[in-house]
């Protein structure tokens, strides 16, 4: 096509310094119809792609709408790594070292009984989302909810070695019982008279991870005596506290400060082990958060989650100015004192 129009532009410009009027009022004739061809041709392909354009914009809202839906009922992790380019499969199953973490609410069957079924889906909603957003930003794989159970690992799809996945599943689950403080708080507020306490246990070992069901339907997940030790350990904790396997303390140690337990015998397991109590109040590193509530005011400060530290100091300068400012009242002397 375009040597044609070259031959045509070259033809009509030989005719331009000719006399011959006729070839050039037909050359000229012929360049226009060319022209205009050309026009339609660049038209069409112009629609073309914007056309396809929005079809890669309208897929692309389908994609992102189908991870978000995806992310929902397989753990962020696994959807990460599907989502990869150059990820391994992760459906073979493999042997990993995991430190799994399991935590069970107290008495939740007497919560059943006596709280409307409603209500305790209303508190159970704000329990699981507040937990689940806690094990993303700790990097954990959530395996499931079991009931009033959570199921969480660390090692798999993705690994930071065996040390820092033990430091990220405690320092989830000091986060977490610092965020049920917080729950408790607003549950006391909206009239929930019942409270929830939480125990939670952590164990590291060996264990087969991957895809497990059916040919119709599967599920990425743990199996093995880790997963096992670490609902036997939660059910010996305390509520509120965070009960820790011989093989979590060994990578932990330096980091945490704990409290051996007694030695016992898990459930299951013929030889008795040693656990070890985490004592959240006594981290050997400064802990981030800060928390506190009264008449008139209610603090809850996540230095990790903080995005704008400025607008953040700001608030609390102004919160402080203002209470420094305020003339409060002095108490009253009680009758017969001088």
């Amino acid at each position: 096509m375009t040597a044609k129009t070259d031959k045509i532009a070259v033809d009509l410009q030989e005719l331009i310094t000719s006399d011959d009027h006729d070839r050039l009022a037909k050359a000229a004739i012929a360049l226009l119809a060319k022209y205009q061809r050309q026009t339609r041709q660049l038209d069409r392909l112009i629609r073309l792609s914007d056309a396809n354009a929005e079809k890669l914009v309208r897929t692309n809202e389908r994609l992102a709408t189908l991870t978000a839906n995806l992310s929902r009922f397989v753990p962020k992790t696994v959807v990460d790594k599907l989502q990869a380019p150059d990820s391994p499969r992760i459906a073979h199953k493999e042997r990993r070292e995991l430190t799994v973490f399991f935590s069970d609410i107290v008495g939740f069957t007497g919560m059943t009984e006596r709280m409307e079924p409603e209500d305790l889906a209303r508190l159970l909603v704000d329990y699981f989302t507040e937990m689940t957003r806690v094990c993303e930003r700790w990097g954990g794989t959530l395996d499931q909810f079991i009931g009033d159970a959570i199921l969480i690992f660390f090692g798999a799809p993705e690994s930071a070695g065996r040390e820092e996945d033990a430091k990220k599943a405690v320092g989830m689950a000091l986060e977490m019982q610092e965020k049920l403080a917080t729950l408790r708080t607003k549950w006391i507020e909206d009239g929930h008279k019942m409270p929830l306490h939480v125990r939670m246990g952590i164990s590291t070992g060996f264990a087969t991870v991957g895809n497990f069901g059916s040919d119709r339907r599967m599920h990425y997940t743990a199996i093995g005596n880790a997963v096992n030790e670490a609902a036997r350990i939660q059910g010996l904790c305390a509520p509120d506290s965070l009960l820790i396997g011989a093989g979590t303390y060994l990578q932990v140690r330096d980091s945490y400060v704990t409290k051996a337990q007694e030695e016992v015998r898990l459930r299951g397991q013929q030889q008795p082990v040693y656990l070890y109590e985490v004592e959240p109040h006594q981290l050997r590193h400064a802990p981030e958060f800060i928390t506190g509530s009264g008449d008139g005011y209610r603090i809850f400060v996540d230095a990790n989650a903080v995005s704008d530290s400025q607008d953040a100091l700001n608030l609390l300068k102004e919160a402080i100015r203002r209470l420094e400012r305020r003339d409060f009242p002095k108490p009253r002397k009680q009758a017969g004192n001088a």
